[in-house]
Formats: C-alpha cells, structure tokens, sequence
C-alpha cells in the first residue's frame, strides 16, 4: 500500500476518525490493528515475521532487564505466534515452496493434511517449545550470562530471518557462480526465488537495537505486548524508515498523547511536500533515469553518449532523493497528526561538501544505526589511523550490502568507505559559506565535487550489472559526441523544471527544521507556496506513478 495511493488515503482517513475519539489504550490498538492492515494490504501472510521479531524482542528485553514474563502471558503471544505462522504457511505445496515468486496455489484438503504444509508451524510448534522450557534457565542464569543470553538471541533470530528472505538467494547463487569459475563445475544449484517482505531490513534493524538499547541501559522495557508491537509496526515509517530508537518513539507510545494546531499545520506541510517530491519530482524523473540504464542492460547504448549518461544520472540522483525524502516527510506528516514525531530523515544531503557530511544529511536514521549499532563497537576512531579506516570500511561496505543482495551494492558501499577514509587522511572538513566572495566560490566548488562524487555512487547503485557499470564507464571516458539531442535537451528542462522548486523549497525550511518559515509565514508566502505544490500534484504528476524505491530494502 503506497502513500500516493487513494486505498491508503482511505485507510488512513478511517483511522484519523476514529484515533481521537479514543482514550490512549484503545488508540494504540486503533493504530497496530491499522498497522496490520497497512502492512498485510501487501501480503499479509509476512505478519508472521513482524510477529516473530517483535516477540523475540519483547521476550529478550524483559529477559535482559531480568523482568519475568507471567505464563499466561506468555501463553497468549505463543498462541498468536502459531496461529500466524498457519497463515504464513498457507500455500506451502508438494512443487515449490510458499516463498517462491509467481501464482499462489488455493488451500486444499490434500495440501492441509501434507506433511510440507504442515512443517512451517510445526517447526514454530517446536520452537516455542523449546524456548518455553528454556526461558526458566535462561532468567536462572548469572546477571551478565543472562543479558549476553537474551541479546544474542535477539540479534541471531533477526539476523537469520532477514539473511533468509534477503540474502540466501544471492549466496546460494555467488557460491555456484564460485564453483563455475574455479573449475570445479556447475553444482546445479537454482535460486529458491524468494519474496523480499516489503521493509524488512528497516523493522528487523528497529526490533533489534531495542535489546541492544535495553542492554546498554540506555533505555526501559515495556511490559506491555500492545504498546511494543505498535513501536516495531507503527505504519508511518513501517517499511521504509526512518528507523527510530526506542528511547525516541517507545515513550510516545506509551504515554498519552495530545494533539496541537502546530502539529496539524507541519503535518500538512510536510505531507504536500513529500507528496510533490514523490509524484511529481521522483515519478517524472524515474523514466529518464529508466531509459539509460535499460538500454545499457540490455545491450542497446550505441546511440548513448556522454551527455544522455549525465542527464540519465542526474535524473536518478533527484529521482531517489525524492522518492525517499518524499516518503519520510510523509511519514513524519502522518505521524504528526497522529500526536507522534519521527526524527528527520534528510536534511538538503546534495549541498555537502564532504562525504561525512553527506552522510549527516542523508538517510540520517540509518547513517546513525550504522554509527552507533557498528562503527563505535569495532572501535570507532579511538584505535590507529588504520584501524579506524579499516573502521569505516567495514561500516559502509556492511551499509551497502543491507541495501541489497547484490555485489554491485557491496561495492557502492566499498566506494563512499574508501571516499570517507580518504577525506579523513587529507583532512578535508566540511565547508561552510562566510560573508567574503572567496568563502561562496570555495563553498559551491566542493558542493559541486561531492555531487559529482555521489552521482558516481549512484551509478554504482542503480546499475543492475558490472557489466552495465563497465559500459557506461567506457561511454563517459571514450565517447567524443558532445551533442546535446532533442531528447536530452527535454530531460534536462525536466529536471531543472521539478528539481529547482524542491531545492528552494527545502532551503526555505533548512530540510525541514525550520517549518515554520512556510506554516507560520506571511499569508502570501503560504498562498503562494500551498497553491504551487497543489497544482503541481493536481497536474503534473507522473502518468505512471511508481513504488517507493525504498520498499525494496
């Protein structure tokens, strides 16, 4: 279910109306039941492994804080467990697994008495079991055995459940390609094929820094089920960010909430805005971007020069930023009316002048998951200057793959590792405008390089191939046609025509910290701003409105 969709819009005007006439208990059922809807709207047999990571955590929590969990309690969430996972299990058959892409077979009489149908809650049947029986050692367990116990249960659970649905298809098909190219012959391996639940490395990443959060006593577990699974499952930022911390959101669902003027006018803000930079920036841009890179995937870049290559990837470049700054401004815009503030997401990322600062602006929940989750526990900077460029290596190559199972993502992460380390070991700080007129021009010129730095990282990201990659290089350094094509001479009005508004708009409010330079300006300045972005929306929209990109990862 996509924010620019009417069902969406349905969804959500349903719950508004009914979320406020509610006292705080039945508002946070209101919202996971709408949570579950939102999310289950795409497949809804994937619930199950929402309700596996929030069980894991909720029991790991309590279990590293030393907070016994009733039996009866226990028995509920256990009982809930089971039932989902026979959902889940649903269209397991004899041929192909129920994870497998294409048709889903109809529920027979024979396929519920077969043993495969039956092994997904059978297994489940056997872990709650053996977890159940488990749980009395484990609180027996010496104070620090036991956090170390509960943690890594936590963290192996949710590795494995998104190493399995995101990773295992591109191991098992780089190992046989191993095979192949060592000599050793084709194992006959084939992919599983399967579906990649919509945000399941963004809820996984959530659920998972709640134990670590609770282990470093940074923050308090919830005794309460309802209030934990609406942290992991709260729809605004569900599948695609921004990830929030428990110290952050899990207190604004537990306490009650009231609702302000100031939230209505920022909400409705940044909904239309996020809104414009999907539908209309993002959307129009995904085929420019679309029609460079499948033509290199598909072997047919004779007619693309240097040019075409450019335009394509500064269309890819607005195109992501919009489509992902556009879901995370709805995201918070949503959230605000619901009582709830999410942390900002981006903050003006292609005005950076070095790579850390990029990543300070982009992505920014993420960036500092990775900061606070890995780089500062592989040491951070506190060893050599070796160690901490191995450092931050290691962070972005680990950051790029969870963008995606592919090499090419490794390698992306691999290039803004290296860009990091290599900023770090000249010294190259971040750059800011003074008055004088050699500040600006110095200014401007590193935010023209760190641009075109990212616009490469771009190619290495959208690129479905080494190959593809390789032949736009070879394009770019080879090609000698400078012309400038009718078709390019369209792509870059474009861009400057769905681009520019953007920018200025974010440079108005600071990337979103300063709303109230629009929501609480002159009565011209909100004329003229709201009716731009409403008849932009109304009729300059895509006609081929897209997924958000994101809902991939």
């Amino acid at each position: 279910m996509n924010y620019n969709s009417a069902q969406f819009w349905l969804l959500f005007s349903f719950i508004l109306s009914v979320y406020w006439r509610c006292g705080h208990r039945n508002q946070n059922r209101v919202l996971l039941i709408g949570s579950y809807i939102f999310y289950g709207f795409w497949d809804y047999r994937f619930l199950c492994l929402i309700l596996i990571s929030t069980i894991v955590d909720f029991i790991g929590g309590l279990g590293v804080a030393g907070r016994r969990i009733s039996t009866r309690k226990l028995c509920l969430i256990w009982g809930l467990l089971f039932l989902s996972s026979l959902v889940f299990s649903s269209a397991v058959v004899d041929s192909s697994a129920s994870l497998i892409k294409g048709d889903w077979p109809r529920i027979t009489v024979n396929r519920l008495i077969n043993w495969k149908t039956a092994l997904i809650p059978g297994c489940v049947v056997g872990v709650i079991v053996a977890y159940s029986f488990s749980l009395p050692w484990l609180f027996s367990l010496p104070e620090k055995s036991r956090k170390l116990a509960f943690l890594w249960i936590s963290m192996v659970a949710n590795v494995a459940i998104l190493g399995f649905f995101k990773y295992c298809d591109f191991f098992v098909e780089s190992t046989r390609q191993l095979f192949i190219n060592v000599g050793c012959g084709d194992p006959g391996w084939t992919v599983l094929g399967i579906i990649l639940p919509a945000g399941i490395s963004f809820y996984t990443f959530q659920a998972m820094s709640y134990t670590v959060d609770i282990y470093r006593q940074e923050c308090e577990p919830t005794d309460n089920f309802t209030d934990f699974a609406l942290f992991v499952c709260f729809f605004p930022h569900l599948v695609a960010g921004p990830i929030m911390r428990a110290h952050t959101l899990l207190p604004q669902v537990t306490n009650p909430r009231t609702f302000h003027y100031r939230q209505l006018t920022d909400g409705f803000y940044l909904i239309l805005i996020g809104l414009f930079k999907k539908v209309v920036l993002a959307d129009n841009l995904a085929p420019i971007a679309d029609d460079l890179f499948f033509a290199f995937a598909d072997d047919q870049a004779n007619s693309r020069n240097l040019i075409s290559v450019v335009v394509g990837l500064y269309a890819f470049a607005w195109q992501i930023y919009g489509d992902f700054a556009g879901y995370s401004a709805i995201a918070r815009g949503i959230s605000k009316w619901l009582g709830f503030e999410l942390v900002i997401n981006f903050d003006q990322p292609y005005l950076s002048t070095t790579p850390s600062e990029f990543w300070r602006r982009w992505h920014i929940s993420l960036s500092t998951w990775l900061r606070d989750y890995l780089y500062i526990p592989l040491g951070g900077n506190r060893g050599s200057s070796g160690r901490t460029y191995l450092n931050l290596f290691i962070t972005m190559l680990l950051g790029g793959f969870w963008h995606g199972a592919s090499w090419t993502f490794v390698v992306w992460g691999a290039y803004h590792g290296f860009l990091l380390s290599v900023f770090r070991f000249f010294g190259v700080r971040d750059s800011h405008p003074k008055r004088s007129f050699s500040s600006w021009i110095w200014y401007l010129f590193s935010v023209f390089i760190m641009f075109h730095l990212t616009l490469f990282g771009w190619l290495l990201f959208r690129a479905d191939s080494f190959q593809s990659i390789i032949a736009i290089l070879s394009t770019v350094c080879h090609d000698d046609r400078f012309s400038v094509s009718v078709y390019n001479h369209g792509a870059i009005s474009l861009i400057l025509i769905y681009a520019s508004p953007v920018l200025i708009l974010d440079l108005i409010t600071s990337g979103e910290r300063r709303l109230a330079r629009v929501t609480d300006g002159s009565i011209l300045l909100q004329a003229v701003v709201y009716s731009f972005i409403v008849i932009m929306i109304m009729f300059f929209q895509a006609e081929k409105p897209g997924a958000f990109i994101y809902f991939q990862f």
